[in-house]
């Protein structure tokens, strides 16, 4: 039997009134040009919510929809069926485990590798519901980690091995108000970052396993993270690993020891043109460039 043709995403929003046709037009182009998908662009221009993209998705490909899933209790033993580690970076949430079938929550239909494996995995038949990448992050903080998630203005993440340095970063920037989250390593950053969404990221450039470098790359490599200015701190500092910096697309770069007032400065600095730095003003992704 011919599988049917699936609808593309622009053509369901034009179906559903949310775009014209033009737009949808104008949209896809700029998505290509930014090696992103249309559904993150729309979002990231801020022509439409989440939401609105999710349940398209859904229609798009046969799932149901489902919102606001903090709302459910989840059994004892579900949430072993899946990784903190493989729910963030995946962006799924087990919502329940019935009569042979694993209900997953996940943000990203395309992503049919992973529910491959974790039906072969599990030995389960997995019924898919989209939700928004929000929803399942919040999901995720409330029964992985046991906290509310909430957004905070001046949050920012500190990823730095070295314990005396943290710790010395961490104090200075508490004292000037900021909210202030910890990451020992790359992969820890990583989860902080997917969780939290903090307005800036400092990072040392020396760290076991995974460096600066490759840590901005991750975060470059996950839509919800991409444009979070990323600050590199080095305690090896050269000219030429400065102007690699940069290169590379970090926001700023710091060399260790430094003064309070300099990081001060240099952070006071990223918060105030942070908005500045996003992909879509950069790229000047307003709705009136559409049109």
């Amino acid at each position: 039997m011919e599988q049917k043709k699936r609808k593309r995403l622009g053509e369901i929003l034009i179906d559903q009134n949310l775009l014209t046709p033009i737009i949808v037009k104008r949209a896809i182009q700029i998505a290509k040009n930014s090696t992103q998908f249309l559904g993150q662009t729309l979002e990231d221009m801020g022509i439409l919510t989440g939401e609105e993209i999710a349940q398209a998705l859904s229609v798009q490909y046969g799932y149901k929809f489902v919102t606001d899933i903090c709302r459910f209790t989840i059994a004892a033993g579900v949430l072993d069926s899946i990784s903190l580690n493989e729910a963030v970076e995946n962006r799924i949430f087990p919502l329940s485990i019935k009569a042979g079938c694993l209900a997953l929550a996940m943000a990203d239909p395309t992503n049919e590798e992973i529910v491959s494996n974790i039906a072969e995995r599990l030995n389960l038949r997995v019924v898919i519901f989209i939700t928004t990448t929000q929803d399942i992050m919040k999901a995720i903080s409330k029964n992985y980690l046991r906290k509310e998630l909430k957004q905070m203005a001046m949050t920012l993440l500190i990823v730095n091995s070295n314990v005396r340095e943290r710790h010395g970063l961490v104090k200075v920037l508490t004292g000037e108000g900021y909210q202030v989250l910890q990451a020992v390593d790359a992969e820890d950053g990583i989860q902080q970052v997917l969780l939290h969404q903090p307005r800036l990221v400092i990072t040392a450039k020396e760290m076991p396993i995974t460096d600066g470098f490759t840590f901005l790359t991750q975060l470059k490599s996950h839509p919800e993270t991409k444009r979070i200015p990323v600050i590199l701190v080095s305690s090896r500092a050269t000219d030429e690993e400065e102007a690699i910096a940069f290169r590379r697309g970090f926001f700023d770069y710091i060399s260790m020891p430094v003064k309070d007032i300099t990081l001060s400065a240099r952070v006071k600095r990223a918060f105030a043109i942070g908005k500045g730095y996003d992909f879509h003003l950069q790229q000047d992704l307003s709705p009136e460039s559409l049109i």
